[in-house]
């Protein structure tokens, strides 16, 4: 799975960058980082391995644990959430497609 999610975070993560096809780059991604959390916070949080996913080794447990090694898990999260519902801005691949668009409509 490595080499598939290697591509996909690079594919998506150079789409994102450049603003193309934004929103719909942003789910592959949003799959990519939930499966993430799910498979290595939240072993960290409840001390024990989750179905298939084993615990990381670390000093303590618990939710202030995994808050701490979340955290840039959540920002991407929620960075990604924001993106899916807004899109990009006007400096975007999509904007100036969606302006072509416009000026070929007339």
């Amino acid at each position: 799975m490595g080499p598939f999610v290697g591509a996909v975070e690079t594919i998506c993560g150079a789409f994102l960058l450049v603003g193309f096809i934004t929103r719909l780059a942003a789910v592959p991604l949003l799959i990519n980082i939930s499966v993430a959390i799910l498979s290595t916070k939240i072993p960290i949080l409840q001390g024990h391995g989750l179905w298939i996913f084993t615990l990381a080794k670390l000093p303590r447990y618990g939710f202030l644990s995994m808050m701490h090694e979340a955290c840039i898990d959540f920002s991407m999260l929620l960075g990604l959430i924001f993106l899916l519902i807004v899109g990009a801005d006007a400096w975007s691949v999509d904007a100036l497609l969606a302006r072509g668009q416009r000026l070929t409509c007339r």
